[in-house]
C-alpha cells in the first residue's frame, strides 16, 4: 500500500516530468525557429550598407559573399561591383534586389553559410549521380540558392561523358539538387 508521502512525491515527480517535457524544444521545427532567431539577432546588430559605404564591415560583407562562392574584391569599399553582386546573391535568396544590405541579407547571409557546411556541393554531386547514374559530369557555380519554398537547392548543369568523348557538349540538362536528395530537372 502507498503512503501519503509516496503519493506526494509521484505527483510532483510527474508534474515536474510534465513540465520538462513541454519547455524543452523537441521539434526540428523548434529548433530551427530558436536558431533562426540567433541568426536575425546578429544580423540586426550589423549596419545597413549601399552603394559608397565604405568600413570594415563591407570588407566583412565582401568576405561573406567570396565564402558563398560570389566573385568580388575584399577592398571594404561598397562600389558599383560589390552592388552587383549583392544583387545577385538577393536575387538568388528570394530577397528584393535592391543592393543594400540591412537584416535580412545579412540574415541571409549568415544562413548561407551554415547551409553550405550541412549541404556541401559534394553531396548535392553524390545525389545527382545516384539519380542520374556515374557517367554524369556536374559543373556548377557553387551558389546555393532558395526556391520559392525557401529550400537550399545547388544548380547544376549535367553532361554525359560518353556524348562528351564523342565531340558533342554532351549536356543533358540543368538540375536543381536539394539536401533532401531531390533532383529536379529545370524547366525552361
Amino acid at each position: 500500500m502507498l503512503t501519503k508521502k509516496t503519493l506526494v512525491m509521484l505527483s510532483t515527480l510527474t508534474l515536474a516530468t510534465t513540465c520538462l517535457a513541454f519547455s524543452t524544444p523537441t521539434t526540428e521545427a523548434a529548433a530551427k525557429d530558436a536558431y533562426s532567431q540567433k541568426i536575425e539577432a546578429k544580423a540586426e546588430t550589423r549596419p545597413t550598407l549601399r552603394k559608397g559605404s565604405h568600413s570594415s564591415y563591407v570588407r566583412d560583407l565582401q568576405q561573406s559573399l567570396k565564402d558563398v562562392k560570389y566573385n568580388t574584391s575584399v577592398d571594404g569599399i561598397f562600389g558599383t561591383r560589390t552592388q552587383t553582386v549583392v544583387k545577385e546573391f538577393q536575387t538568388d535568396h528570394r530577397l528584393s534586389p535592391d543592393g543594400i544590405v540591412g537584416p535580412l541579407t545579412w540574415a541571409a547571409l549568415d544562413e548561407n553559410k551554415v547551409e553550405r557546411k550541412q549541404f556541401p556541393v559534394s553531396m548535392a554531386i553524390a545525389f545527382g549521380k545516384k539519380e542520374l547514374g556515374d557517367n554524369i559530369v556536374f559543373s556548377t557555380d557553387d551558389r546555393l540558392r532558395k526556391d520559392n519554398n525557401d529550400k537550399a537547392y545547388y544548380r547544376f548543369v549535367a553532361k554525359n561523358k560518353d556524348w562528351m568523348d564523342q565531340g558533342g557538349s554532351g549536356t543533358i540538362g540543368w538540375y536543381h539538387i536539394y539536401k533532401s536528395g531531390d533532383v529536379i530537372e529545370e524547366s525552361n
